[in-house]
């Protein structure tokens, strides 16, 4: 059968090609089960990974204590920060509204320069250590506010970021309290500290608000303290405590100096001069140089429009330096034109207190090959006041340079009658407001009169501010005056102008 046949024939070829066929097939087994097999480590490789993976990420992040720890607590000294500061406010205030605290600023001052010098992580160290210092000078003030204690010692400074740190004092019923803590910080912390062999020094500013006095706000208080910080710095020597006054540094004021910085070297300002005649015959002695600033914006500004802040906010040093390489740098070119001619420089007696006022001058004569005698400094009779001493030593010291020196608006002061015998000065400058009125009144005439006597009798010159007739110039010559300054021989022009108008005048009035 034909069915049957082929079963049979099917079953033959089974028998007779079994164990060769059956040694084909056997090998293909293994390989199948490695590549099972593979598969499986790779999922069982993956799934470890992924495991791994959420593991070591819960291990990298902070603990719950940890998290909390930073959210109050500045991450570069550990001190605690101002969120801590005020959280711990919130309640104290709210506990005792009716008691008296102060808010005592202090700023770690020229930080820069250590920062430039030694870099941030050593700088870093520097300003956890200021932060260890503070507090370690705090321990026995168990007034302020303590935020915690580590190995039993308390914490009592906030570290409110930057180079900044504040105290909460409870003051009670003494107010200076605040202040004789500060003082006491200010000569006890800042020890030098000796870092890879450079003694590193530093000052504290220190800054102080009341409450409620000042404001029942925390951040309100925080700026009244940055306000009197401010005060303290530009005015050294100042209070350390807000007042109200100190409101008047507006955001505009504040601006207006830090344009002030940018036009000294953006070409902004501009010197004017008037000249300073011998009345007599109307020559030329000298030239005082007055500075205008062409504000991009507010156009010409005479200078009592930022002077007087200027000085205020110690923006004055570097203008007065800049005014002073111009007044050398004309007298300079003056020279080589063969026009002789002193230039006369206002200068602040803030200026008389910087100690390198010398050196910056006798750069500036060497640099433009000047000497010395050809310019006059007119130190005004309100400078003696604040530190005599200081200021008599600066002015023997540009004495000796072979600087002219005069005293500028003279008769408006006090001090000065008692330190004139003394004071290295050429001249004196009779102040305007008397001059402008001597025509006016006898008393005026009187007043004018003494000072040009008491000068002449102590061998000083005289120069008349504030010219502006004929009649005034006349009154003065009999007075014994030789010299004046004003309206009446010339209105004030821009300096670049100066050599040009010199030798017209001289061609002008020979003499």
């Amino acid at each position: 059968m034909v069915i049957g046949s082929n079963r049979f024939s099917a079953l033959w070829l089974v028998s007779v090609s079994g164990p060769a066929m059956a040694s084909q097939v056997e090998p293909t087994l293994p390989v199948t089960a490695l590549l099972v097999m593979l598969l499986l480590l790779l999922c069982f490789a993956f799934i470890y990974i992924v495991i791994l993976k959420f593991r070591l990420k819960g291990a990298l992040q902070p603990k719950a204590d940890l998290v909390g720890f930073y959210s109050l607590h500045d991450d570069i000294s550990g001190f605690p920060n101002k969120y801590a500061l005020q959280r711990k406010l919130d309640d104290i205030l709210n506990s005792a509204p009716e008691q008296k605290f102060a808010l005592i600023l202090l700023k770690v001052e020229e930080f820069d320069q250590i920062n430039q010098l030694l870099g941030h992580s050593n700088s870093n160290l520097i300003l956890a250590q200021i932060a260890q210092r503070i507090n370690d000078n705090l321990a026995h003030e168990s007034k302020i506010l303590t935020y915690e204690y580590r190995q039993q010692q308390p914490v009592r400074v906030c570290h409110l970021g930057s180079v900044d740190f504040a105290i909460w004092l409870d003051i009670g019923n003494q107010s200076a309290r605040a202040e004789f803590l500060a003082q006491q910080l200010q000569k006890s912390v800042p020890q030098p500290m000796l870092v890879h062999g450079c003694a590193i020094e530093y000052r504290l500013g220190v800054g102080i608000s009341l409450y409620p006095e000042h404001s029942t706000q925390f951040n309100e208080l925080l700026e009244r303290a940055y306000l009197a910080l401010q005060h303290y710095q530009w005015r050294r020597g100042a209070g350390l405590l807000f007042t109200p006054d100190m409101i008047n540094y507006t955001t505009e004021k504040l601006a207006l100096m830090a344009e002030l910085r940018q036009a000294i070297d953006q070409d902004q300002l501009v010197l004017f001069v008037q000249p300073q005649m011998a009345m007599r015959n109307r020559q030329v002695l000298a030239a005082e140089v007055l500075i205008r600033w062409r504000h991009p914006q507010k156009g010409l500004l005479a200078p009592e429009a930022f002077l007087a802040l200027a000085e205020d906010m110690g923006v004055i040093y570097p203008l007065s330096l800049w005014v002073l390489e111009h007044a050398i740098k004309t007298i300079a070119s003056l020279t080589e034109q063969g026009l002789v001619s002193r230039i006369a420089v206002n200068i602040s007696s803030k200026d008389l207190l910087q100690d390198e006022l010398i050196e910056a001058l006798e750069r500036l004569f060497n640099k433009y090959q000047v000497k010395p005698q050809l310019l006059m400094l007119e130190v005004s009779e309100n400078a003696l006041v604040a530190q005599p001493e200081r200021t008599m030593a600066m002015m023997q010291r540009l004495h000796a340079l072979g600087v002219e020196l005069a005293l500028d608006d003279f008769g408006t002061g006090f001090s000065s009658l008692a330190y004139l015998r003394q004071l290295p000065v050429q001249y004196v400058k009779v102040d305007c407001s008397f001059i402008s009125e001597l025509h006016k009144t006898e008393a005026h005439i009187a007043i004018t009169g003494a000072i040009i006597d008491m000068a002449r009798n102590l061998g000083l010159g005289v120069i008349a501010e504030g010219v502006e007739s004929a009649e005034v110039a006349d009154k003065l010559l009999r007075m014994g005056c030789v010299r004046g300054q004003g309206f009446w021989y010339s209105q004030p022009f821009e300096l670049s102008g100066f050599p040009a108008w010199l030798r017209q005048w001289q061609h002008r009035h020979p003499g």
